[in-house]
C-alpha cells in the first residue's frame, strides 16, 4: 500500500496512518480480491510499519479480507514504542520520523546526500526505498510526485515536548489515534483470525501483543511471542548472549506463518492460543491466558540493607538516591531493535553501579518467571517533573547480572486508572497518561508509585537471586526528566511505607 505523501503516492503527508490511509485499505483489499490470478481471499501480512497496517486492515469491513498475520506491532504505538510509561523515547521519536520524511521527499536520509527531485540520477540509487510505478523508466512521473510533496509530519508533529497521550500534535493528530488499538471497536466487531508476533526483547511488542488478546476475547488469535530481534531473526535473549540463531529458526517461522494461512485460505478454524518463549530455557509453552495457569504473585519487600525480602513490613527508613544522568542500558536494546540495532544486553554489573539495588534471596529451586512483574514505590523527589525506571534482573551465584525486563514512569501519570476508562486492556496497575489525570509533584514528599514492568517469561534457576535496579534515567534513550540540573531520589520501605515488587511465578516444570 502506497499511502498519500509517500513513495511514489502524490499528495501530502501530514499524518502516519492517518483516516485516508486506512479508508484506502477497502480498495487495495478489493482490487486484488478481483484480479484474475485471485481466489478472491485476502490475507495481509507484514512487520513493523506493515505490521501496524496488517492489524489496521482488520477492522475493515472488507468481505475478501479473510485474515491477517500482523508482526512486531505496536498496538499503541504511545504505550509500546514512543512514550513508554509516559517517557518520550526520544531516540526513536526522532530517528525515526526523521528518516520517513526524508525518504518521502525523496531523499535518502543516510547521509548520502542523494535526491531523486532534484537530480534523477539519484532516483535508480533510492531503490527500493523509492519505486516509480510501472513504465515510469525515466522517473518523470515519480519526480512529479514528489515536487508536489507539501507538508510532511515529523518528530515535531507528535506531542512534542508536553507528551500526554490526548494531546495532539501540530498536525492535529494523536500517536494513538495512528495506533491499532484506537479501531478496536471494529477489531472486535469484524472478528478476523490472525497470527499475532510479538517479542519480549523488541520494545513493546510483547505487551501490545498480549493487549489485543485481553482486549478482543471474541477474535480468533494465535500469538507467538519469541525473545527475538524486530524482524525475528535475531535471537535477542539475554541469558543467551552468543547464540544470534533466531528461535524459531527463520525457516520454521516461515512454514508456521504459511500454516496458518494455508488454514485459513481454506476455512479452517484457529484457536486462541499463546505461544511464548521461556528467555534461558530455549523453549516454547502454550497457554489460553496470560499469565498463564498456576502463576502467583510472590511479593519481595524492599527492606534495610538494601535488600528484597519475602516478609512485609519491618523496621522502616529510606535510600537517598542521586540520580546519574550518564546511567543507560546501552544501544544495542530492546528499544534500539526498531531502528535495525538487535538487542544486546551485557553483564549489567558495571551499569547497575550507578543506579540503587535491590536484591532477593537466593532462589530454593527452579522458577518460571511469567507474566507482568509489578513495582511499588513509596518515593520522593528532589524536583517536579521525575521519571523513574525499574529493571528486574538476574544475578548468578558468579555475580553475573542478566536484563529480565524494565519499566518506567513520568510520575506526573502515577494515577492509577480506573480500567473500564481506558480504549482497551491494559493489564496491572494502569495509568491513562491523560492530561487531565496528571497529578503534581511536589519536591520532598512521599508518594506511592505503582506501576507494571513490560511481560516478559524467563527461567530463573536454583541458587540465582532476582534484583529490583532503579534508576532516573537512560541516556541512550530517553527524553532527561528534569533537562538539566542535579535530582535525588528517597526511596522508602518499611511497615507504613511498603514498597515491594511482585513477581508472577510458578515453579519449573521441564
Amino acid at each position: 500500500m502506497v499511502a498519500c505523501g509517500t513513495g511514489r503516492g502524490g499528495g501530502a503527508g501530514i499524518v502516519d496512518i492517518g483516516p485516508e490511509e486506512v479508508r484506502d485499505m477497502d480498495e487495495i483489499i478489493a482490487h486484488l480480491a478481483a484480479q484474475p490470478w485471485s481466489n478472491g481471499k485476502v490475507i495481509t501480512t507484514g512487520g513493523s510499519y506493515n505490521g501496524d497496517t496488517s492489524d489496521w486492515s482488520t477492522s475493515r469491513p472488507a468481505p475478501a479480507l479473510v485474515g491477517a498475520v500482523p508482526m512486531a506491532v505496536d498496538f499503541d504505538a504511545y504505550r509500546n514504542l514512543f512514550f513508554p510509561g509516559g517517557v518520550a523515547n526520544d531516540w526513536f521519536r526522532n530517528g525515526w520520523a526523521e528518516n520517513a520524511r526524508e525518504i518521502d521527499l525523496g531523499r535518502d536520509g543516510e547521509g548520502q546526500g542523494l535526491d531523486c527531485r532534484k537530480r534523477v540520477e539519484d532516483c535508480a540509487k533510492l531503490f527500493p526505498i523509492l519505486q516509480p510505478v510501472d513504465g515510469d523508466s525515466d522517473f518523470t512521473l515519480l519526480r512529479q510526485a514528489l515536487a508536489g510533496r507539501g507538508e510532511h509530519w515529523g518528530p515535531e508533529s507528535y506531542a512534542g515536548d508536553r507528551g500526554f497521550r490526548d494531546d495532539k500534535g501540530t498536525n492535529g493528530y494523536t500517536i494513538f489515534g495512528s495506533s491499532p488499538a484506537n479501531a478496536l471497536a471494529e477489531i472486535r466487531r469484524q472478528r478476523k483470525p490472525v497470527q499475532y508476533w510479538g517479542s519480549w526483547m523488541d520494545a513493546g511488542t510483547a505487551d501490545a501483543a498480549l493487549a489485543r488478546y485481553r482486549s478482543a476475547p471474541e477474535v480468533p488469535a494465535e500469538l507467538w511471542i519469541t525473545g527475538n530481534n524486530h524482524s525475528q531473526r535475531v535471537s535477542g535473549d539475554p541469558f543467551a548472549p552468543n547464540r544470534k540463531t533466531p528461535l524459531p529458526a527463520v525457516d520454521v517461522q516461515i512454514r508456521i506463518r504459511d500454516e496458518f494461512k494455508r488454514r485459513i485460505m481454506a476455512g479452517g478454524e484457529t484457536h486462541r492460543v499463546i505461544n511464548y518463549y521461556v528467555m534461558g530455557a530455549d523453549v516454547f509453552r502454550r497457554t489460553a491466558v496470560w499469565p498463564p495457569e498456576g502463576v502467583k504473585p510472590v511479593r519481595l519487600s524492599l527492606a534495610e540493607g538494601r535488600r528484597l525480602v519475602g516478609k512485609a513490613g519491618g523496621a522502616g527508613g529510606h535510600d537517598r538516591y542521586d540520580i546519574d544522568f550518564t546511567a543507560t542500558t546501552g544501544d544495542k536494546t530492546r528499544w534500539s531493535t526498531q531502528g535495525g540495532n538487535p538487542p544486546d544486553y551485557p553483564d549489567r554489573r558495571e551499569a547497575d553501579a550507578k543506579l540503587i539495588v535491590y536484591d532477593g534471596p537466593a532462589q530454593a529451586e527452579d522458577m518460571e518467571l511469567a507474566g507482568y512483574p509489578v513495582v511499588t514505590l513509596h518515593m520522593a523527589s528532589s524536583h517536579d517533573d521525575p521519571a523513574v525506571f525499574a529493571y528486574l534482573e538476574d544475578v548468578a551465584p558468579d555475580g553475573r547480572v542478566t536484563y529480565v525486563t524494565e519499566g518506567q514512569l513520568r510520575l506526573v501519570s502515577r494515577k492509577i486508572a480506573d480500567p473500564a476508562s481506558l480504549p482497551y486492556d491494559q493489564g496491572p496497575a494502569p495509568h491513562s497518561f491523560n492530561r487531565a489525570d496528571a497529578l503534581p509533584v511536589r519536591p520532598g514528599e512521599v508518594m506511592e508509585v505503582k506501576f507494571a514492568l513490560l511481560p516478559t517469561a524467563a527461567l530463573i534457576r536454583k541458587g540465582h537471586r532476582l534484583r529490583l535496579a532503579i534508576a532516573g534515567h537512560d541516556a541512550d534513550t530517553f527524553r532527561r526528566y528534569p533537562a538539566n540540573g542535579s535530582a535525588s531520589f528517597d526511596i522508602h520501605y518499611g511497615a507504613r511505607t511498603p514498597s515491594a515488587i511482585e513477581l508472577p511465578m510458578r515453579k519449573w516444570k521441564p
